[in-house]
């Protein structure tokens, strides 16, 4: 029973992981790296949308620039997002 308990943790960690980093060719961009490294690495994205204010949130000059990034890649599109010049998440999305 401990073993397919381990088994599981083992595989849960790894989808932890996969969310904070993301391999581009010889090399990996992680959560933290700034928007102009993930720029050098991936090139100028495919469409870049700018994240909205929540309503009732902090005023506009308040709040912290944000973008996510998309780039096709094939049949799945790797969304990234940036807030203050910083990566905060990697998706993939699936054709």
């Amino acid at each position: 029973m401990s073993r397919y308990l381990l088994l599981i943790l083992l595989f849960v960690s790894a989808a932890v992981h996969a969310e904070s980093s993301l391999r581009v060719d010889s090399k990996v961009l992680m959560v933290g790296d700034s928007a102009a490294r993930a720029q050098q690495l991936m090139g100028e994205p495919t469409v870049r949308t700018f994240l909205q204010p929540a309503i009732g949130g902090m005023p506009n000059n308040q709040m912290g620039a944000g973008e996510q990034w998309q780039y096709a890649q094939g049949n799945k599109t790797i969304v990234v997002t940036i807030i203050n010049g910083r990566i905060t998440n990697f998706e993939t999305l699936y054709d």
